[in-house]
């Protein structure tokens, strides 16, 4: 274990027990550790973020002689593993300022607890800050997750959208008000999420997406892309996917269908994409397949049902990916699966599920797709 390493027990996992049973909570979950001498609670007790292992050692050792500095580090190696210790060396000099650590503050310390002691919290939240999204369509859940990446900390977007404020627009898109019927929809959200975070870089981009090259022409230089544009449906999952396997950008999408919200994400290079899914679905459902058939794709259902909650359930999904693609605090969720949600009983379920196929002619080895460098 690192000497400079300064142990500290999360303020998230509090001791609790007495005599001989210690309990560590976590999260729902509770650790009991056997503890007849007592020098578990009093190691938990050093913890403070004051001490090195060795130091921590030394004061144990105090009362509990029989205790050797590598029957400690054995310890304390275990607790890292159990996500209880945090490093208090870990310093945000020079990753974040007072105002980001203040604002911020609170996505640190859930970030912190996933940290280990190699980790470092702070830089979870720079990477956030220095990364850029795009993010295509301002519609329901793009409005929705444009002003959540300005509370999230994103602090590049670039934003794609052509339409106008409707009424019937107003029941799930919060950005935009009744005095705005019939406005531009890019402007009005560039103003109001500025309005929120004042630091976040907004590119704004007026364009309605018509092919692989436009789609390639908005995202590069991104990080990470984000597609809520809804229309045309088929056409435009499969410009998107076309255009992330060529550049290597990792992208994230979601959806309402009616009663059911369901997203799933693609990392060029490492999974499955698009084209890969629809190829293993033409093998296995037929009818699945003929419903994405060139000529008969138009039939696939409306989307005049677009319900509140859904909406806001589905951009947190989408954030959560984008959150775990940029940090890497954890692995993606939904990738080389469709994850839906039901509304009748708030079930998350796999609904398919498919591979990378190596001859897949848009991210296959023969394609000349570039690898995603994130994620």
């Amino acid at each position: 274990m690192d000497k400079d390493v300064l142990p500290l027990l999360k303020h998230t996992n509090p001791v609790y027990g007495t005599g001989a049973k210690v309990l560590i909570n976590g999260f729902g979950e509770v650790t009991m550790v056997d503890d007849p001498s007592g020098a578990v609670r009093q190691l938990l007790a050093l913890l403070d973020g004051s001490r090195s292992p060795e130091a921590v050692h030394e004061a144990l050792s105090a009362d509990h002689p029989e205790v050797t500095l590598e029957e400690t580090i054995a310890v304390l190696e275990q607790f890292d593993a159990a996500g209880f210790l945090l490093n208090a060396a870990a310093s945000s000099e020079g990753l974040l300022d007072a105002y980001e650590l203040g604002r911020w503050k609170r996505n640190i310390n859930f970030f912190g607890s996933y940290a280990r002691l190699g980790d470092n919290k702070y830089e979870m939240q720079a990477k956030l800050r220095d990364c850029k999204v795009a993010l295509l369509g301002l519609g329901g859940l793009g409005s929705h997750l444009l002003l959540d990446m300005a509370g999230l900390g994103i602090g590049n977007v670039r934003v794609v959208e052509f339409d106008r404020v409707e009424l019937s627009n107003l029941n799930r898109q919060i950005l935009y008000r009744e005095s705005d019927l019939g406005q531009p929809k890019l402007p009005l959200a560039v103003e109001r999420v500025k309005e929120f975070n004042s630091r976040m870089h907004v590119d704004p981009v007026d364009m309605k997406i018509s092919s692989v090259q436009d789609v390639i022409d908005v995202i590069t230089g991104c990080d990470v892309v984000i597609c809520v544009a809804d229309r045309p449906k088929v056409e435009i999952m499969s410009w998107v996917n076309h255009a992330c396997a060529q550049t290597g950008i990792p992208f994230t999408t979601g959806g309402l269908d009616t009663q059911r919200a369901f997203y799933y994400t693609v990392i060029p290079g490492r999974t499955g994409c698009v084209q890969c899914w629809r190829r293993q679905v033409s093998e296995t459902d037929p009818v699945s397949d003929g419903l994405l058939n060139e000529k008969t794709e138009r039939r696939i259902g409306g989307d005049n049902a677009a319900f509140g909650p859904l909406v806001t359930m589905t951009t947190g999904f989408l954030l959560g990916e984008l959150t775990r693609l940029v940090t890497g605090v954890a692995p993606a969720v939904a990738t080389n699966r469709l994850m839906e949600l039901r509304f009748h009983d708030y079930a998350m379920t796999e609904a398919e599920h498919w591979t990378r196929a190596a001859d897949c002619p848009v991210c296959g080895e023969a394609a000349r797709a570039i690898p995603s460098t994130i994620g």
